[in-house]
C-alpha cells in the first residue's frame, strides 16, 4: 500500500486522460484525481460527470481560472466581452463548479485569484473580496499563483498574500510548488525559505511539476525533465512531513501518457527523500 496519496488532473473533457488515470488507480498507483472543469455544453458536462463517478475514483475539482474567462480578481482584465456577458459567464460557470462538486463528492475546490492589469493590484484584490462575498463555499482552497505569466500579473503568489486574500472567507491553501518557485526566481526570494512560510497556512493540496532552472514561466515539465530546476530536495522533505495532504501531478492537456511514467518518477523521489 503507498503511503503518500498521488493524483493526476484530467480535463472535464478528456475521455484519454481519464482512461488512463482510472487504470493507474485500480492499480493503486494513485489514489485520487484532480478534475478541471471548463466550459462545455450541459449534455456533454453532465455525461461527463457520470463518466467520471463512474471510475468510483476519489475526486478534487479546480474551479475554471481566467483560461476559461472566470477571472475573479478582474474579470475584465485582457477580455473584450461586454461586462454583462462576462459577468453571466463567471456566474454560470462557478454554479457548474459547485454542481461538479456535488456530484462527484469532492470536498476540496481549488481557486485562482486570477489576473490583472499592470497598475491594478489593489483594485483586484477588492474585486476578488467582492467575488468571495459572492461565492463564499466551504470546500474553496485558494492556490499560490505565478508572479507573472506571458507578461501579466498575477494575484496572490506567497504564502502572507494568500493569507490576506482568503481573510475570514477562505480557511484552506493549495501550494503550487512549481509556481512558488517562478515567484521566488522573479523577485530574488529564497524558495526553501517561501516554502516554511506555508507551514503557517492549512494547505489541504499539493501540486507538482518541474520549471526549467531558474525560470519565471510556469510549464508543467515532467519531474524528471533533463532541464528541471525545481528544487525536488526541498519539496519531498515538504511532502514527507505532511503525508497525508494529497499530492496531485499537473501536466498539459497532450500528456495524457507521461503520467504512467511520472508516477514512477514520483515514487522513486519519495523513497529517496528518506535515504
Amino acid at each position: 500500500m503507498i503511503d503518500h496519496n498521488l493524483g493526476g488532473t484530467v480535463r472535464l473533457d478528456d475521455e484519454g486522460t481519464l482512461a488512463l488515470l482510472a487504470g493507474l488507480y485500480d492499480d493503486g498507483a494513485i489514489r485520487h484525481i484532480q478534475v478541471q472543469a471548463v466550459p462545455l455544453s450541459r449534455q456533454f458536462f453532465l455525461e461527463r460527470l457520470d463518466r467520471i463517478a463512474a471510475t468510483g475514483i476519489p475526486v478534487v475539482i479546480h474551479a475554471p481560472h481566467h483560461n476559461h474567462g472566470v477571472n475573479p480578481c478582474a474579470p475584465a482584465a485582457y477580455d473584450d466581452r461586454p461586462p454583462a456577458m462576462i459577468e453571466a459567464h463567471i456566474e454560470e460557470e462557478m454554479n457548474r463548479t459547485y454542481e461538479a462538486a456535488d456530484a462527484l463528492g469532492a470536498e476540496t475546490i481549488v481557486l485562482h485569484a486570477g489576473r490583472y492589469e499592470p497598475g491594478g493590484r489593489l483594485a483586484a484584490v477588492e474585486e476578488f473580496a467582492g467575488f468571495l462575498d459572492r461565492h463564499a463555499d466551504p470546500r474553496f482552497v485558494l492556490e499560490n499563483l505565478p508572479a507573472v505569466y506571458a507578461g501579466y500579473p498575477l494575484l496572490g503568489n506567497t504564502a502572507g498574500e494568500l493569507a490576506a486574500l482568503a481573510g475570514t472567507r477562505i480557511t484552506r491553501f493549495c501550494l503550487d510548488f512549481p509556481h512558488l518557485a517562478c515567484t521566488a526566481n522573479y523577485r530574488r526570494l529564497s524558495f526553501a525559505a517561501e516554502l516554511e512560510r506555508f507551514e503557517d497556512l492549512d494547505v489541504a493540496l499539493h501540486h507538482l511539476s518541474n520549471i526549467r532552472r531558474n525560470s519565471i514561466t510556469d510549464e508543467h515539465l515532467a519531474l524528471d525533465h533533463p532541464d528541471g530546476g525545481l528544487d525536488l530536495s526541498a519539496v519531498f522533505a515538504r511532502l514527507r512531513r505532511h503525508p497525508a495532504v494529497p499530492t496531485t501531478l499537473e501536466y498539459k492537456e497532450d500528456s495524457a501518457d507521461v503520467y504512467a511514467r511520472q508516477v514512477r518518477v514520483f515514487a522513486g523521489l519519495w523513497d529517496r527523500a528518506v535515504e
